[in-house]
C-alpha cells in the first residue's frame, strides 16, 4: 500500500463502520486530510462493492480512497471483540447503523468508549436517532424530498419538481460530519475529552439547504415572501449553446448592458439597477433583450465580453467536457491513477490546500480483507489464530 501519510490530520486514527456514502466520504475526507482510517466491512462486503469491477465499482472508489480493510463478521462474539481492540486503538469510531443497531451488535457508545474513554464517537443516520421516522429505510432522493429540494427545483423554465440528479444528500452529510469529527478532536485538545456526535441526514442536508432554499420562509413576520436569488437561475440559449450569467449588483448590470453594446439600457433608468427586480415588468423586458441579444452570438464571444465587464458568466459544459476545462485543469482537481488490478481511474483529488500542513492524494483503494492479516497482526494475533479466525468465517483475508 502506497500510504505515505501527510496532513493536518497525521496521526489521528479512524476506525469505520460505516457503509454507502454519507459516512465513507466523510473518513475518506479525513483519510486525505492524513488520518489512518481503518473500514470495516462484512465478510461478504459491503453494499456498493457488489457487483462489478472487481469489487471496486466507480462510487465506491470515489468514497474509499486511502483506507485500510478489514473484512468481519460482526454479528460473531469473535469479530465483534476484534472491533472492541481496534476501536480501543481510535481516536475517532464512525457508524451509520440504524438507531438502536449498534447496540444490539454489542458496538454502541457505552462498549466503545469503555475501550477508549475519550473517542470521538459519530452515529450517521436517515431521520436522527429518535422520531416518528427513526427505524425506517432511508436512501438520498427520499432526504432530498422531506427537506424540500425536489420542489425548490421548480423554476419559470421547467414548472415541476424534480430530483437533483446527484447524491446531494449523502455528500452533505459526509462533509458536515468530516467537518463535526475534526472539530471535535479540536475541542478534546482543549480538555473537552470525548463525545458523542448523533448526525441525521435529514439534520445535515435542511441545514444544507436553508440558507438560500428556505431564504422566502426565513422572516416569519414578513408577508411578501421576498424570492429567493435561485428563483431567477436561468439558462441562456446563444448562437452555437447555452450559457448561464447572474446580475447581482448594478454595476453588473451596466457591466451586461456594455457587453451587449446597449447604451440605451444602460441609460434607461428603467433598466440599470438591482432594484429593477421589484418591477416584474421591467424584469420581463430586461430578460427578454438579454436573451435576444445574447442569442445573436456565439457563448465563447459572450462569455469574454462579459468577463471582461466583470459579469459572473459561464458555459454550460457536458460533463466529458468538464475534464478539459482550461481552468480545471489548471487547478489540478481531477487526477489519473493506475490501479494495480483494475486499470487506470480518473478522480476528484482533495479540494483544501493546506500550505502549513500539506495534503497529498493518497493513490489506494483497498480489496475486501486486503488489510486483514497486516491489522490482526498488528492487534498481536498470530498466524494460528488469523487461520482460525479465517476458516470458522469470522474474518475474509481477501482473493
Amino acid at each position: 500500500m502506497n500510504d505515505a501519510r501527510s496532513g493536518p490530520l497525521t496521526g489521528v486514527h479512524v476506525l469505520d463502520l460505516s457503509q454507502v456514502v454519507a459516512g465513507p466520504l466523510a473518513t475518506q475526507m479525513l483519510a486525505e486530510q492524513g488520518a489512518e482510517v481503518i473500514k470495516v466491512e462484512p465478510v461478504d462486503g459491503e453494499l456498493l462493492r457488489a457487483g462489478r469491477r472487481g469489487g471496486l465499482p466507480p462510487l465506491f472508489a470515489n468514497d474509499n480512497r486511502g483506507k485500510r480493510c478489514i473484512a468481519i463478521d460482526v454479528h460473531r462474539d469473535a469479530g465483534r471483540e476484534i472491533v472492541r481492540e481496534l476501536a480501543g486503538r481510535a481516536d475517532v469510531f464512525v457508524e451509520n447503523f440504524r438507531p438502536g443497531v449498534a447496540s444490539r451488535l454489542g458496538l454502541g457508545e457505552e462498549t466503545i468508549r469503555s475501550a477508549s474513554p475519550e473517542i470521538i464517537h459519530v452515529s450517521i443516520t436517515g431521520f436522527g436517532p429518535t422520531g416518528p421516522y427513526a427505524d425506517r429505510a432511508c436512501l438520498d432522493p427520499v432526504i432530498q424530498g422531506l427537506t424540500g429540494m425536489v420542489t425548490g427545483q421548480r423554476s419559470h423554465d421547467l414548472p415541476f419538481p424534480d430530483l437533483v440528479r446527484t447524491l446531494v444528500a449523502d455528500k452533505t452529510t459526509a462533509y458536515t460530519a468530516a467537518q463535526a469529527i475534526t472539530a471535535a478532536l479540536f475541542a478534546r485538545e482543549r480538555g473537552a475529552g470525548g463525545q458523542h456526535i448523533e448526525l441525521s441526514m435529514l439534520d445535515a442536508t435542511l441545514a444544507w439547504f436553508w440558507p438560500d432554499g428556505m431564504s422566502d420562509l426565513t422572516a416569519t413576520d414578513d408577508p411578501a415572501r421576498p424570492r429567493r436569488a435561485s428563483d431567477t437561475y436561468r439558462l441562456t440559449d446563444t448562437a452555437d449553446g447555452q450559457i448561464i450569467y447572474y446580475l447581482a449588483s448594478t454595476e453588473q448590470i451596466l457591466g451586461m448592458w456594455r457587453a451587449l453594446d446597449r447604451p440605451d439600457m444602460a441609460a434607461d433608468d428603467r433598466y440599470n439597477h438591482v432594484g429593477l427586480a421589484v418591477d416584474v415588468d421591467a424584469l420581463i423586458h430586461v430578460g427578454t433583450v438579454i436573451a435576444e441579444e445574447i442569442a445573436k452570438l456565439p457563448s465563447a464571444e459572450i462569455i469574454e465580453r462579459l468577463a471582461r465587464e466583470s459579469v459572473p458568466a459561464g458555459p454550460i459544459l457536458e460533463r466529458e467536457e468538464v475534464l478539459t476545462d482550461p481552468q480545471v485543469q489548471h487547478n489540478g482537481i481531477i487526477v489519473e491513477w493506475e490501479h494495480p488490478r483494475i486499470g487506470r481511474l480518473r478522480q476528484a483529488g482533495p479540494a483544501a490546500d493546506f500550505r502549513g500542513t500539506p495534503t497529498a492524494m493518497v493513490r489506494w483503494i483497498d480489496d475486501l480483507g486486503g488489510s486483514t492479516v497486516d491489522i490482526l497482526q498488528e492487534l498481536g494475533r498470530s498466524a494460528a489464530d488469523i487461520a482460525a479466525l479465517t476458516s470458522s468465517g469470522v474474518i475474509f483475508v481477501g482473493e
